[in-house]
């Protein structure tokens, strides 16, 4: 969440990947930050960074996470939650992307934190809760699924035994990697993480997977559709329909991990106004 938070918030923008590392190029951003923000710049990351960074009040952690700081914090007063700024809601469906949709996307530490919708309250702002450090994720098919980045399809008639993998746990059970395999990667990452997919190679189909949100989610599955026009060098598709793991939003693009994006697994940017969001899910009694 850090690495995310300061992605979107610092000026100059910190090119962090987001592995859940306290390293060095982490270190430089939240030092480049406070001083930027006329804080004390000491790099380690309690309430005023934090309030700074948009999490503030009662939603401050209880201590800084060990991957987020050393031992030493600047707040004096324990809290309960660590939760991320609200989100606004993505168009679902066929309504065209608003103006004011984005602010800030939600992503999760891998390996520490988990969002969950915020209970009770129907508005288009809620705020997705994350847990404290060292609770188990929320999105446990999310680390199957950023391990496998990288993987990409083979030239001429080979085929990557691993996307042919990702396709025995479908019905399809296709033998070729040059079968669109978006659906494919999906559901065998689920099953790695011990979670019943639907078993199926159409992107579509998991429009009606699990239990639908009505805001992004990091790690949920989305169902994207773009028009027809032959197949989409970005999705592998089609049909046009294609389904991948959320990251992270801005107010134009849906930032989502999946597989069979450019041929391989990645992270991709999608236009919203070239891609509708046909639907966001989550897996029932996650």
């Amino acid at each position: 969440m850090l690495q995310h938070l300061l992605n979107t918030t610092a000026r100059p923008r910190p090119p962090l990947e987001l592995d859940g590392v306290f390293g060095a190029a982490t270190e430089r951003a939240v030092r480049s930050f406070q001083q930027g923000r006329g804080l004390e710049v000491d790099g380690v990351v309690g309430a005023r960074t934090w309030s700074s960074l948009g999490v503030g009040g009662s939603a401050l952690p209880r201590t800084p996470s060990p991957a987020v700081a050393p031992s030493r914090s600047s707040s004096g007063t324990p809290t309960r939650a660590v939760t991320a700024p609200s989100i606004r809601n993505l168009p679902i469906g066929d309504a065209p992307p608003g103006r004011g949709m984005g602010g800030t996307a939600t992503a999760a530490r891998p390996a520490a934190t988990r969002t969950a919708a915020a209970a009770a309250r129907p508005a288009l702002h809620r705020s997705a809760q994350l847990e404290p450090p060292g609770s188990t994720i929320g999105a446990p098919w999310m680390r199957v699924a950023l391990a496998e980045k990288g993987v990409a399809e083979v030239a001429g008639r080979a085929h990557n035994p691993r996307i042919v993998e990702y396709h025995a746990t479908t019905t399809l059970a296709a033998k070729t990697d040059e079968v669109a395999w978006c659906a494919s990667f999906v559901n065998w990452c689920l099953e790695q993480a011990g979670i019943r997919g639907i078993r199926s190679a159409r992107a579509a189909d998991w429009g009606k997977f699990g239990t639908a949100l009505s805001e992004p989610r990091y790690g949920c599955i989305v169902h994207i559709y773009r028009t027809p026009r032959g197949v989409d060098g970005a999705t592998g598709s089609s049909s046009g329909n294609h389904v991948a793991f959320f990251v992270g939003q801005t107010a134009t693009h849906i930032q989502l991990l999946g597989g069979n994006q450019g041929n391989q697994v990645k992270v991709s940017n999608y236009p919203l106004k070239q891609y509708t969001v046909k639907a966001m899910r989550w897996p029932e009694g996650r």
